[in-house]
């Protein structure tokens, strides 16, 4: 089932990445995967974000991957940290953000989120098959 789970995962560009607001309501908002580790998942962002605050506040996030074509979906339930290795944020930087920061990966507002997965569920769209993923022991 894992295999089944990670594919989806590996299948999906921008899910859906959600934290837990000061509301007390989740906010969710696409977010570009940048790179998949085993069970860890990298995303960048802007240090003055909202979701940064949120994170510092409550960690725990859902990432949820859809493909739409098959209508298959997998929800990675795990612990986000804030990332702000210079080297780690080199080795990730895309040029065409620039635009967002102007002094590349030296910009002090750039900052990568990590996630380090938990647990999981997917649902398959052509069985119907539903099912919760451990993920801790891998």
């Amino acid at each position: 089932m894992r295999d089944r789970f990670w594919e989806i995962v590996d299948g999906i560009r921008f899910p859906l990445f959600s934290t837990t607001g000061s509301d007390g309501f989740p906010h969710a908002r696409p977010m570009r995967l940048l790179l998949r580790e085993g069970r860890e998942l990298w995303f960048a962002t802007s240090r003055s974000s909202g979701k940064v605050k949120q994170i510092t506040a409550n960690p725990r996030v859902t990432v949820m991957f859809v493909d739409t074509y098959r209508f298959n979906y997998a929800y990675l339930y795990g612990s986000a940290h804030v990332v702000a290795d210079v080297e780690q944020k080199r080795s990730l930087w895309q040029d065409d953000w620039s635009d967002d920061w102007p002094n590349g990966p030296s910009d002090p507002d750039y900052v990568l989120l990590k996630v380090v997965a938990e647990h999981g569920s997917c649902y398959h769209g052509s069985t119907g098959d539903a099912e919760d993923v451990p993920l801790v022991d891998q």
